[in-house]
């Protein structure tokens, strides 16, 4: 580790352990407290509790990764064995009581051993076994878009009405390394009244024990953090319950059990609790759950006295962030590729009266969510988890494809084109808002004539069109290039011209690009205010820490600068304007292309790597001319203002340094197509490119020496980034929708002359203002009525307009600040709902 980012962390001392006595340890060796004998601590907890004997609720349960060090296959015969057991205990231990979340896992037991499955449901309407955290498992709580836990939250809650039926109210998510901001705004909107969470640690960050835990919207959830472990042993009864009874309260939680490959809660252990339930020195011991826990809680306390803590809980594991940067970027392809999937779907089926194909993009989303589990997406699997995690999301993308291309195709061919004199493009947005879109196709050109030079719209307008280099080593179809003024979720219709353009293409005059260095030298406001400090950097970290990066809180170790080789313009037409670099690190080479736009401000970085280094982050430098700026970030389902300090941070879309020059506000901003890990100290903003961690090496294990690890993000890899900038302050950008922008290109269809009764130009629905962010277009599941989902992203009361012809709609709704907001697009009217979407309860 780098020195200077060392944390004291208990583990470093240990030469193995397992992840259940890397929790424990933590707890109890980094706080250094006196663990008290049964007698001292059954004395403090009665003098805390007002003279009542202390109750501490015993929560059998058994946590279970869904893929870690072993496949998900391995995970499903572990949870079929674990629950075997949980039920046997049950029967020989009256009053025993369990615990158990991840709904996949009860689909497991549900299609493997259908009567283990209706004894578990005898036992939830008994009130012995609890089903808790309502999501298909337990993911990364920082990772997935805010639509992502939305769908964690609907799929789940779904499944465990009908087919467990119950109603889960208690969100779980212990072993998730932090959590983002925006979830009690997701949770409290999907019916949710508690979460229950381990991580941070009493070593990573002092919170109280129980607090509500408030979003930016203002909803709140009564919040419980575990002490110490999710799976303690009864040996370790004294020792936890000496932390776990929140303050003024004298109800506490002790979660009971051997998870994984332990198979449950054992028999030994329910006899050693039974044994001292007997003990009148220590607390009570109670068979409990969750919900009964809190249910004492707010019955024994005046719960409106609770700490509130605002913002997310962080941090855990910084190297989550930033690991198996592969795995993340096809995580986000996903969930971009369902969202236009859905929007153009039901598009095509509200207007043609198509069948809406819900089944097939349901189980497109289950398998997205499924690889969203923690240790998935937290980039900490097996390198074979990861093949089995790339055909589920291969899988999502593929029913995302099939479903929408025939759905764009049917809209295409109902545009009347019978006059069309050689082919015609039909370029479809299928975000709410118009925009000037990236449109680029493959097009077969004919050598004995004039190539196409422009795109010509019904009403005579022209868009200049740029041939560009193709992705093959052929001239055979190039690559045509164009930014088209598009409706908002809608279509619009070109014909492909040749001769001369009548607009000229006009670049921006405030960015200067480095021709014998690396990157931007000059980077200027609209009012030519400069914006960097100096050029545009890339450095190379060293990094020893595992692949998580226990302990480290920055990375900050330089190993040194790529070497730059040369810098030349390669494209320079009416569209795109790419000045190319290339550099080499060790045995390592990087190309970035350097793309200004006649059409749009944003200034694209594009980076294309070979990467072959081990233990080495590459960072990507943005020198702001800003002293001490303000810095904000996109996270799930929020936006945070963060301290400038260097350590490292998760973020989604974007990232904005806000500062003053010339006691002017400006901002400068970085969006993403994948990226989700960055730094700041002061005005320099870094974010990852590549970080070549070994696959799952947990501190304290060494990295083998005899070659056969494998190594995350090696060979070809790609990053995409714009530079925006602006006077004024962030939320001036509307940068949500920018960053949708750039992840989101024109969809196409290339055709030819045929009849139609609909226009050229048509848009079937429009969301505004630019600060409400529209996080899904669909059907209803089960076939029910359209639906729209968005969330204020701009900290103010905003009146959202929306206008849909379809619908014969021109409707305005009021949203608080930050408010998420679902509702049922009706004829001439909308109906709010929530997450839910009247799908069970909540």
């Amino acid at each position: 580790m780098d020195k200077g980012s060392k944390s004291k962390d208990p583990h470093e001392a240990r030469s193995s352990c397992s992840r259940r006595d890397f929790v424990r340890t933590s707890a109890t060796a980094v706080l250094g407290t006196s663990l008290l004998s049964r007698g001292a601590l059954a004395s403090s907890l009665v003098t805390a509790a007002g003279g009542e004997r202390p109750v501490l609720h015993i929560i059998g349960h058994s946590h279970i990764d869904a893929a870690w060090l072993w496949p998900w296959t391995d995970s499903s015969d572990v949870v079929l064995t674990t629950f075997r057991s949980a039920l046997d205990r049950m029967q020989e231990t009256p009053g025993f009581k369990y615990s158990h979340s991840s709904m996949i896992h009860y689909q497991w037991v549900e299609k493997a051993d259908p009567k283990m499955f209706a004894e578990i449901l005898a036992r939830i309407q008994e009130g012995r076994w609890e089903v808790v955290g309502g999501w298909p498992v337990e993911p990364d709580c920082n990772i997935p878009s805010t639509e992502s836990f939305a769908r964690h939250c609907l799929y789940g809650k779904t499944y465990a009405s009908r087919k467990l039926q119950t109603d889960v109210n208690v969100g779980f998510n212990p072993d998730s390394f932090g959590h983002a901001a925006g979830l009690p705004t997701i949770l409290k909107n999907a019916g949710y009244k508690y979460y229950v969470f381990l991580r941070p640690q009493e070593h990573e960050g002092v919170l109280p024990r129980l607090f509500w835990w408030e979003g930016s919207d203002g909803s709140r959830i009564m919040t419980y953090r575990i002490y110490g472990s999710y799976d303690w042993l009864a040996k370790n009864l004294t020792d936890a319950a000496s932390h776990s009874f929140p303050s003024g309260c004298h109800h506490g939680a002790f979660f009971l059990g051997v998870g994984d490959h332990g198979g449950a809660v054992t028999k030994a252990q329910l006899q050693e609790i039974v044994a001292r339930q007997t003990d009148s020195t220590l607390p009570e011991l109670r068979w409990s759950t969750l919900r009964e826990f809190f249910t004492s809680v707010e019955q024994s306390i005046s719960v409106a006295d609770l700490p509130v803590m605002r913002g997310e809980l962080q941090h855990h594991a910084r190297g989550c962030y930033s690991a198996c940067g592969e795995e993340k970027f096809q995580n986000r392809r996903a969930e971009h590729e369902l969202f236009n999937a859905e929007s153009v779907a039901l598009i095509s089926t509200l207007s043609q009266g198509r069948s809406y194909p819900g089944t097939e993009l349901a189980g497109a989303w289950e398998r997205v969510l499924f690889n969203q589990f923690h240790d998935v997406l937290a980039g900490t699997s097996l390198y074979s988890d990861y093949q089995n995690a790339r055909d589920g999301i291969g899988y999502a993308c593929q029913i995302a494809m099939e479903t929408s291309r025939p759905a764009l195709e049917a809209l295409a061919k109902q545009v009347d084109l019978h006059d069309v004199p050689e082919g015609a493009v039909f370029a479809y947005n299928p975000l709410p808002w118009r925009r000037k879109a990236l449109l680029e196709f493959h097009y077969q050109t004919n050598t004995t004539t004039e190539h196409f030079s422009y795109l010509k719209a019904r009403d005579g307008s022209q868009t200049p069109l740029q041939m560009r280099p193709s992705d093959s080593m052929t001239d055979f179809y190039p690559r045509l290039s164009s930014w088209v003024d598009l409706p908002a979720c809608g279509y619009k219709v070109f014909t492909l011209e040749r001769g001369a353009q009548s607009v000229a293409a006009a670049y921006s005059q405030y960015t200067t690009v480095s021709d014998n260095s690396f990157g931007i030298k000059s980077l200027r406001a609209p009012d030519g205010t400069e914006l960097l400090a100096a050029n545009l950097g890339l450095v190379v970290i060293g990094d020893k820490s595992d692949t998580w990066a226990h302990g480290v809180a920055a990375f900050r170790q330089e190993l040194g600068r790529p070497t730059f080789i040369s810098s030349r313009i390669v494209e320079d037409g009416s569209v795109t304007r790419v000045t190319r670099q290339k550099l080499k690190w060790q045995s390592s080479d990087i190309m970035v292309d350097i793309a200004e736009f006649s059409a749009n401000d944003a200034i694209e970085l594009r980076f294309v790597i070979n990467w072959q280094e081990h233990e080495q982050i590459l960072k990507l430098e943005v020198p702001t001319a800003f002293h001490s700026p303000r810095v904000f970030a996109k996270v799930p389902g929020a936006a945070l203002e963060r301290t400038a300090n260097g350590n490292e941070e998760p973020y989604q879309d974007w990232v904005a340094l806000q500062g003053s020059r010339n006691e002017q506000d400006y901002v400068l901003a970085l969006a993403n197509s994948a990226t989700y890990s960055y730094d700041c100290l002061d005005g320099l903003l870094r974010t990852v490119l590549i970080r070549s961690a070994p696959y799952a090496r947990h501190y304290p294990n060494k990295v083998a020496e005899d070659g056969i690890a494998a190594w995350q993000d090696q060979g070809r890899q790609e990053r995409t980034f714009w530079l925006l900038r602006a006077k004024g302050i962030y939320t001036d950008l509307f940068l949500d929708r920018e960053a949708r922008s750039l992840q989101t290109p024109a969809g196409y269809v290339l055709d030819s002359r045929h009849r139609g009764d609909q226009p050229w130009e048509r848009s079937y629905l429009e969301v505004s203002p630019s600060q409400v962010e529209v996080l899904a277009i669909k059907q209803a599941e089960g076939g029910g009525p359209p639906l729209l989902r968005f969330q204020e992203r701009s900290g103010q009361h905003t009146l959202v307009r929306i206008i849909s012809p379809l619908f014969n709609l021109s409707q305005g709704l009021s949203l608080l600040p930050w408010e998420l907001k679902t509702i049922s697009l009706l004829p001439s009217q909308v109906k709010t709902t929530s997450i839910m979407e009247s799908n069970g309860t909540g």
